[in-house]
């Protein structure tokens, strides 16, 4: 069996209330957004944030290096955590961001727990 190789995004802003537990609970038990690796092994493979609401995007470049990185890391999937949402639409930087995930055949799972 292969394993699955998943990444989870989360909101930098968020991660001053959130440990992250529900979303690795979530994964750890295959419930949720999860639910679909019930018999499959799978390797978190990143944890990761934007890098804020101010953040300059184009000129940050460990913004870039972040993408780069994960690009290279090729999951099979990134999982975009509830707290990206902003009063129920998906925050505009989180959405530039799975864009760029999308365009490098990275698949894109909006919800973890």
């Amino acid at each position: 069996m292969k394993t699955k190789r998943i990444a989870i995004l989360s909101c930098l802003k968020a991660t001053e209330v959130c440990s992250g537990a529900a979303c690795f609970n979530a994964v750890n038990q295959r419930t949720n957004f999860f639910e679909v690796y019930a018999s499959a092994l799978v390797e978190v493979i990143a944890f990761f944030h934007c890098n804020g609401c101010t953040c300059d995007y184009e000129k940050d470049v460990s913004y870039l290096e972040k993408m780069n990185t994960m690009v290279k890391l090729k999951p099979d999937a990134i999982h975009v955590g509830k707290c990206t949402m902003i009063e129920g639409v998906e925050c505009p930087i989180i959405t530039e961001m799975t864009q760029s995930f999308v365009q490098n055949d990275i698949l894109v799972v909006r919800g973890t727990h």
